[in-house]
């Protein structure tokens, strides 16, 4: 949220957006602070575990260079543990609005 990308204008207006998305009640956004330090999300790329009524569960792994469906087992369980872990890194629903209305307002 801090560093530029595609400049201030951009920062703002994408501040804006999450901030906006983060106050709906169907909506869920935690942020990991910086603070932090190095966490488990920064080992690879973006992933989605979907629980599907009918078929199960099955999860998707982006990485830099191709993405993967992932439906083993074992690979599902290990990304929804990085999942519970990333959760537990992050800080609360109302703590992470306010981080981002106030990090949006530093791109003025």
């Amino acid at each position: 949220m801090r560093r530029a990308v595609g400049g201030t204008y951009v920062m703002r207006e994408q501040l804006g957006r999450l901030a906006e998305a983060a106050r709906r009640p169907n909506v869920v956004i935690q942020v990991i602070p910086a603070s932090t330090g190095a966490h488990q999300g920064l080992n690879g790329g973006a992933f989605i575990v979907a629980d599907l009524p009918d078929t199960g569960s099955v999860a998707y792994q982006d990485t830099a260079v191709s993405g993967q469906i992932v439906e083993l087992p074992d690979g599902i369980a290990a990304l929804a543990v990085l999942w519970d872990t990333l959760k537990a890194d992050a800080i609360s629903r109302a703590a992470s609005l306010g981080l981002i209305e106030e990090v949006a307002k530093t791109w003025t």
